[in-house]
């Protein structure tokens, strides 16, 4: 048995006698408690420790200096509980005791040649895979989508796991503190009307992150700054934000971001302007938001269309492959850049007409446009 496992069935036999001792950690332990549990780390009974040692745990951030200060005593029990009960702290989804935990043991570790010091260097070494593999845990169980994927950006791949949080999320603001110790992502996608400028607070210290989307989402000009500190990302989509000019003063300084492709936002011609002279070696791609949904390759005659997208516009309207697209609402469609260029300047809903070259015959078809996937 797991040894939490093993500390919640002895609280559990105990409990009588604990639930003095579990009401107050509830409800910030007074610093005279934490003493009581700190000394009992030493008493004789293994079961005093193991209560003491969850009490402390379950105390939170007010917990962490004592135990600290704990350390100093040079007594191999009290050492190794103290350490235990820093790794569990810094395991918490709560930022403040998790980082306070995390530093007390960085304090620990600094002599390098006492017991506790090893430990806690041990204890280190460890937290990153053991806080990783926690948060992918949770973060599943609350809804997240977590898989292996391998991200093609065009200029290159970028390797590792992708996370996505959408409308089938269950947890609350809090949870997303554990997106913060998913040191291995290598995309994340915040899909939903549920994402604000709070959620963005808590991917800020994603700093290893190399592709973010963040689609269909409430957040507004100014919580774009929490993305800037975000130094590895290459590739930033925003699509369907409410985003307006003012944004822009933001997103010119992610000066390492190779590709940007905004869709569906409310930036203006002028802005967007600014923010391609500003990142002149970006590739940025600003669109109005339609979506078609067609693969095609340049054409005597058109674009000839290589691939129709499942449950698109495109397919919704009839296209099929080897289809040529010749016109784009009366402009005559010289190749695949001409056509996206078309597209690019309508929005999701609108109804054009497009015509078609199909076994020699030209038609037109009245297509409505959809959003980008």
């Amino acid at each position: 048995m797991k040894r939490r496992s093993v500390i919640s069935v002895i609280c559990m036999l105990l409990l009588p006698a604990t639930a003095a001792f579990a009401e107050e950690a509830e409800s910030a332990p007074s610093a005279a408690r934490i003493r009581v549990w700190i000394d009992q780390l030493n008493a004789e009974r293994f079961v005093d420790r193991e209560v003491a040692t969850e009490q402390l745990i379950a105390a939170g951030a007010v917990a962490v200096d004592p135990v600290l200060a704990a350390v100093t005593q040079s007594n191999l029990e009290v050492t190794t509980r103290a350490v235990y009960v820093l790794q569990e702290l810094a395991l918490r989804s709560d930022a403040l005791a998790s980082d306070a935990a995390h530093a007390a043991l960085e304090r620990i570790a600094e002599p390098r040649l006492t017991s506790a010091a090893r430990r806690a260097r041990s204890t280190l070494a460890r937290l990153d895979l053991i806080r990783q593999d926690r948060a992918v845990q949770d973060l599943k169980r609350l809804g997240a989508n977590i898989g292996e994927r391998v991200s093609e950006l065009g200029f290159g791949l970028v390797e590792g796991y992708t996370v996505e949080l959408n409308e089938q999320w269950r947890g609350t603001p809090r949870d997303l503190a554990r997106l913060r110790w998913l040191r291995d992502a290598g995309e994340l996608i915040l899909q939903g009307p549920q994402v604000t400028d709070e959620w963005l607070k808590h991917i800020a210290p994603m700093t290893d992150l190399s592709v973010l989307t963040i689609k269909r989402a409430q957040v507004t000009n100014e919580g774009l700054t929490n993305l800037l500190g975000m130094n590895q990302l290459a590739m930033l989509s925003l699509m369907y934000v409410p985003l307006t000019d003012p944004a822009i003063e933001h997103l010119q300084q992610l000066r390492g971001v190779a590709r940007m492709r905004i869709y569906g936002t409310h930036l203006t011609e002028a802005g967007v302007d600014r923010l391609r002279g500003a990142l002149a070696t970006s590739e940025i791609d600003v669109r109005r938001g339609a979506f078609l949904g067609v693969g095609c390759q340049d054409g005597a005659e058109g674009c000839i269309v290589y691939t129709v997208r499942p449950n698109s516009a495109a397919e919704k309207a009839g296209l099929m492959m080897n289809d040529v697209i010749a016109e784009y609402q009366g402009q005559k469609v010289a190749d695949y850049k001409a056509l996206t260029a078309g597209i690019a300047g309508n929005v999701a809903g609108d109804t054009v007409t497009i015509k078609i070259i199909r076994d020699g015959k030209m038609f037109g078809k009245q297509v409505t446009l959809g959003e980008w996937e």
